[in-house]
């Protein structure tokens, strides 16, 4: 009879760990065992009402070297059945936060925190060992794949969920992963491969980095078989479309790391339940007002049940010449307390130093508008919308561009792009005002000479 209930609860473990990986070389590059994790508690002690744990354990081995890593385990003493967990990944430069541990757990969590794996710059006080996080070792293809920093940082984030189902306080069936910046990308590739997490929570990180990032110049002068690797085994591109628990995408509007295009490109091809919330003006910092959003999320989707806010953009339209109007169907479980348009003017680059106004609707029949003077469109007007609720949780459309463009004959519209995916091209689908025709573009690319975008190879029109 042990022998029959052992069996079956080997099955159920292995069937529960599933990973997910599109190729058989992605999947011997990043996959690791999931058996049990070896694991030293080397303190305990409590803080208020929340138990303190300082622990280490085994990791994915770096260069033949075993790699240990440390974390903060966290979690209120008066807690009467298991409960959720949250794994916290830092981002470039960061280590543990005890204080940030503590409070999350006070929130009726269990929390473990850990220090990615090595040390580097600004992370001398690194518990943990393995490869070092810098930025040639975060980029590095050479001599193989397997060298690159997110492989390691990846495998520590999923022995940390063994590690937490491997606790009796840990439900295992309610488990959110949270990253903030390089910790936001090991959150894209970790929900992209360990099926364990039923949340996560991507804050600034995103795929198709060599495409607009702050590392600009370095993957300019890679090889062309350098950035060939990157694409094809380190970008968290290549785990998008396998991404499955419902995860949250948050940035700010002006980040100078991963760029908005590229962020909502990453976006987009996630098929897995998202959400979007865009912050105007903001750089690259985690706000209080932001992380009280990221609670409201884990909430929702590990302890209380409900759901952010829904919005869907309706086809723009014109009223009279001197106005486009922005339509926005928005609902929430319980009310909308504010919508807002979001605009910026001029040209479609200076990603990080452009300067978010904001619009107020007028609302009529649960449709909210909002009127653009069409004198700010030179050459175009990106804007967005977000909705907040009563329990303030966000949602926010992704950015889309209208642009002024001359079509058969020179004759002049107004474009409405699809949501932005590169710098300085939109892409289709494109609603052009008052054209009842259709009209089959590949693209239009914006001119810095002319000022002004240009039709990219039109298919079957003249």
């Amino acid at each position: 009879m042990r022998i029959i209930l052992g069996l079956a609860t080997l099955i159920f473990f292995l069937s529960t760990q599933a990973s997910s990986f599109p190729s058989r070389d992605l999947k011997n590059l990043w996959d690791i065992p999931l058996d049990p994790v070896q694991y030293e508690i080397i303190d305990s002690y409590r803080q208020d009402s929340v138990q303190v744990e300082e622990i280490y354990y085994k990791s994915r081995p770096y260069k033949g070297y075993p790699v240990e890593i440390f974390g903060y385990f966290c979690y209120p003493i008066n807690a009467t059945e298991r409960l959720p967990a949250i794994l916290l990944v830092h981002g470039g430069g960061g280590i543990a936060h005890l204080g940030r541990t503590i409070s999350w757990a006070r929130r009726g969590y269990a929390v473990l925190t850990i220090d990615l794996p090595g040390r580097g710059e600004q992370r001398w006080s690194s518990r943990s060992t393995g490869p070092d996080m810098d930025v040639p070792i975060l980029l590095r293809t050479k001599p193989d794949p397997s060298y690159n920093y997110l492989v390691h940082a990846v495998a520590a984030a999923r022995n940390g969920i063994t590690f937490l189902t491997q606790r009796i306080e840990v439900d295992p069936e309610r488990i959110g992963m949270v990253g903030l910046s390089w910790g936001g990308v090991i959150t894209l590739l970790t929900n992209g491969q360990d099926k364990r997490l039923k949340t996560a929570v991507n804050v600034f990180g995103a795929g198709y980095i060599p495409e607009g990032c702050t590392w600009q110049d370095r993957f300019d002068v890679m090889t062309k078989e350098e950035l060939n690797r990157w694409y094809s085994y380190i970008d968290p591109k290549n785990f998008l479309k396998t991404q499955h628990a419902p995860i949250l995408f948050i940035t700010g509007t002006n980040d100078h790391c991963y760029y908005l295009p590229t962020f909502q490109k990453s976006y987009d091809e996630v098929s897995a339940p998202k959400k979007l919330i865009l912050i105007p003006n903001e750089r690259h910092r985690f706000l209080p007002y932001m992380q009280r959003i990221v609670w409201n999320w884990l909430d929702n989707k590990l302890k209380t049940g409900g759901s952010f806010p829904k919005i869907t953009l309706l086809p723009v339209f014109k009223k009279g010449e001197s106005k486009l109007i922005v339509p926005v169907l928005a609902s929430a479980a319980s009310y909308i307390t504010k919508a807002t348009l979001y605009y910026t003017e001029g040209e479609p680059s200076r990603w990080t130093k452009r300067e978010w106004k904001s619009l107020d609707a007028y609302v009529e029949d649960g449709v909210y508008y909002f009127g653009i003077p069409t004198n700010l469109i030179q050459p175009e007007v990106m804007f967005y919308v977000s909705v907040k609720d009563n329990h303030g949780s966000v949602t926010s459309t992704p950015i889309r561009s209208i642009f002024e463009v001359s079509v058969f004959r020179n004759e002049k519209t107004y474009a409405v792009s699809s949501p932005i995916k590169k710098i300085n091209i939109h892409e289709p689908p494109f609603q052009l005002l008052g054209f009842m025709r259709k009209l089959n573009f590949q693209q239009f690319f914006f001119s810095k000479e002319t000022k002004s975008y240009h039709i990219i190879r039109p298919i079957g029109d003249s």
